[in-house]
């Protein structure tokens, strides 16, 4: 049988090192139908050029001058038709001076390539892929840096590095060997550019100082803040995965802006200063925020090459780059490194994280009597300052190097640290259900959708009293759960037919007689790729008991070979081995998104083994969908 190759890999860019190439391919193929015909596609500028040629007698030929050596693929239409989409049969070939020779049998996937360098090159570089067992990043690039190692002058070698991309470990590494002519095409420009920038936004390397106007005009720079924690927020208003960050990045900021030692600078990439200012009054965020509307380029953003967005950065007193470990430790449990904390590892100062003016204000602005609130205030203060652990995980993480034990201390943030904060909200959930009348619960609740279900939201809103109902807060609540209704629990889930990952047409009705998680995500979205290894591992324990996974991804960029190819991408990388689909694969199928009111990422529905809707939740923290998985899948076993 045929090997069948994605697309979507068309579309690798090229651009050149030398003057005119007159090229010609020959190529034999024996045991092909008569009406046969290849397909040869390159990329000219911003558009994909396609030339055939029929096959007789099993030769095919194509010949012309390219500017400067190109990449292209060669695809083999065995019913003579030219299909860009699905699944395949091509080959991989420069485009440069001489003779390309192609011979094989019944595809082109197995054909021999031979008869120009870079070809001989390229032809090397495939069989290093196609033989590594483990299919991993990582030992692709270890492949690269050692093919670089020896073909320093070859296009191959540029090409392959620019495709892992210059913020990988191994391609920094590389760089430096490649020829001075490599470096000197546009390509090499600006993989050197991309190096660079790499190299400077490293941890423990001076975070690049920039400027750029706040709300009012006045110039903020990033070295003002030299001597606390700065944790730097790329957003947009039109970024909706940023604006469902806002209410966790408030959690953060009310519980660590009160040291006096930590404060958020929110960059803004939009171009629109208006809805840049309506968004940041509709989140009521009280954190600096900067943009630059007017240019076509965020100085920031290049400087810390910033490509999607959300995306952040911790930078120390010192002004260094922190690593991840660090800013997982604010940004999860709201707990500076302990260095802020002095010599008591212990002492992690509050365990709340509610703010009282902060609540307050926003009593007043509903023109509530203020009888009671502070009591019950203090009251859920008080739950919330019960030490459940994490007193004893700050003595641990000090014990830690965190150079030298970084995976253990991620493990520990990722276990025990988010445990705590499950834990914690869920003291919060406890508190709003015993409490129905009280301002605290309606605040909260407001705060706290994303550690509900659809049904729970509901109900929990449901069984406040009318004076807290009818209120902004209570509208606001209404109106979300009203959206919500799109998909109550009950209904037959929407059909909807695509391709998966592997080009095979699937259908959702098709998983009819298990249980199916409906899982909504993008390749973009950091919140939604944090669950994957949680849904793996109950993908695992379940599978075999009736659990499928069907994965929705909602791809931002309007390229769609670009979006399918950042979706392959993300799949292989996060090595999550459920079924797959695109919301758009560019064949004018119904939006899945929009059909199912997806407004937030990660959004998860549950679906019973008839396609009805069980359960709707967002966000990872929430563990009511993992009950029922567990109650309905471990009963039945029984």
């Amino acid at each position: 049988m045929k090997k069948m190759i994605g697309l979507m890999l068309l579309a690798v860019p090229f651009t050149g090192i030398c003057q005119q190439q007159k090229y010609k391919i020959m190529g034999l193929l024996t045991g092909v139908m008569p009406k046969a015909k290849v397909y040869l596609v390159y990329k000219r500028g911003n558009n994909f050029i396609t030339d055939s040629s029929q096959v007789r007698a099993g030769a095919f030929t194509f010949s012309g001058v390219c500017k400067e050596p190109q990449f292209a693929t060669l695809l083999l239409g065995h019913q003579g038709r030219f299909e860009p989409s699905g699944q395949i049969d091509a080959q991989w070939v420069y485009l440069e001076q001489g003779i390309v020779r192609i011979e094989g049998k019944d595809s082109l996937v197995r054909a021999r390539v031979w008869g120009t360098p870079l070809n001989t090159d390229n032809q090397e570089k495939l069989r290093l892929i196609s033989a590594i067992k483990s299919k991993t990043n990582i030992e692709e690039a270890r492949l690269m840096a050692d093919f670089v190692e020896k073909h320093p002058a070859s296009r191959v070698s540029l090409d392959w590095m620019a495709d892992i991309g210059g913020r990988n470990e191994f391609v920094i590494n590389s760089y430096s060997k490649l020829s001075e002519s490599l470096k000197q095409t546009d390509a090499g420009k600006e993989l050197g550019l991309a190096v660079k920038t790499s190299v400077s936004i490293r941890v423990g390397k001076p975070a690049p100082d920039f400027a750029l106007p706040d709300q009012d005009g006045r110039l903020i720079r990033l070295s003002d803040f030299r001597g606390k924690y700065v944790l730097l927020d790329f957003w947009a208003s039109w970024c909706k995965p940023c604006r469902a960050l806002q209410p966790k990045l408030k959690a953060i900021y009310d519980a660590l802006n009160p040291t006096g030692k930590f404060v958020i600078l929110a960059v803004s990439l939009d171009k629109d200063k208006t809805a840049w200012l309506k968004a940041i009054k509709e989140d009521d965020v009280p954190w600096l925020q900067i943009a630059d509307p007017g240019k076509p380029l965020n100085q920031a953003a290049v400087l810390y090459d910033v490509t999607m967005i959300p995306a952040s950065f911790l930078i120390g007193p010192d002004g260094t780059i922190l690593n991840a470990e660090q800013k997982a430790s604010i940004m999860r449990d709201k707990i500076l490194p302990p260095d802020v904390k002095g010599d008591d590892a212990a002492d992690v100062g509050s365990l709340s994280d509610l703010n009282y003016n902060h609540m307050l204000s926003a009593l007043e602005k509903e023109k509530l009597s203020a009888a009671g609130f502070k009591e019950d205030f203090e009251k859920l203060n008080d739950i919330l300052e019960t030490d459940i652990g994490e007193r004893a995980l700050a003595n641990d993480i000090g014990k830690l190097d965190i150079q030298k034990d970084s995976l253990a201390l991620r493990e520990m943030l990722s276990t025990r640290g988010v445990a705590l904060n499950k834990q914690k909200l869920k003291m919060k959930q406890a508190f709003i259900a015993a409490h129905p009348d009280s301002f605290v619960s309606l605040h909260q609740l407001h705060q706290l959708d994303y550690m509900y279900s659809a049904d729970s939201y509901a109900a929990a809103y449901n069984a406040l009293s009318a004076r807290l109902k009818n209120t902004t807060l209570g509208a606001a609540i209404r109106q979300r759960i009203e959206r919500l209704k799109i998909t109550p629990t009950g209904m037959k889930a929407i059909d909807f037919i695509r391709k998966d990952q592997h080009g095979k047409t699937v259908k959702l009705s098709d998983y009819h007689g298990k249980l199916v998680l409906l899982d909504f995500w993008g390749s973009w979205c950091v919140p939604c790729r944090q669950t994957h290894p949680h849904l793996k591992e109950l993908y695992s324990q379940y599978k075999s008991k009736g659990l499928e996974i069907v994965a929705v991804a909602n791809e931002k960029n309007k390229d769609l070979e670009k979006a399918k190819q950042a979706w392959l991408t993300a799949i292989k990388k996060d090595d999550i081995n459920w079924v797959h689909v695109l919301n758009d694969e560019g064949t004018g199928g119904p939006d899945i998104v929009s059909a199912y009111g997806i407004t937030g990422y990660p959004t998860k529905l549950l679906l019973d083994r008839d396609g009805k809707i069980l359960m709707r939740v967002s966000t990872g923290l929430n563990d009511e969908m993992d009950v029922l998985i567990k109650k309905l899948l471990d009963k039945e076993a029984l």
